[in-house]
């Protein structure tokens, strides 16, 4: 993969666990979240922080809505998943 790939995989990553902690802090994430809930509540979030430059909005909602649980992160950029996190 070439570095450059890499990097923004690695940004989105970011993105999207980071807007994952701050909509569990709304309690907007989980189980029956909606989409425009979800959107809304994280718009001003996404606008204050250095991924809205680079990274677009609507994977990391889409990402959002795939979420299955706070012992999981994502990995793999905008073509990732949720994966579980190691507790060793």
């Amino acid at each position: 993969m070439p570095e450059a790939a890499g990097h923004r995989d690695a940004l989105f990553d970011l993105a999207v666990n980071r807007a994952a902690e701050y909509a569990l802090r709304l309690g907007v994430l989980g189980e029956g979240a909606r989409t425009e809930t979800l959107a809304a509540s994280l718009e001003l979030w996404f606008l204050r922080t250095r991924f809205a430059s680079r990274v677009p909005f609507d994977p990391i909602a889409e990402a959002l809505q795939a979420w299955v649980g706070p012992d999981h992160r994502w990995s793999g950029g905008p073509g990732g998943a949720w994966r579980r996190i190691d507790s060793d």
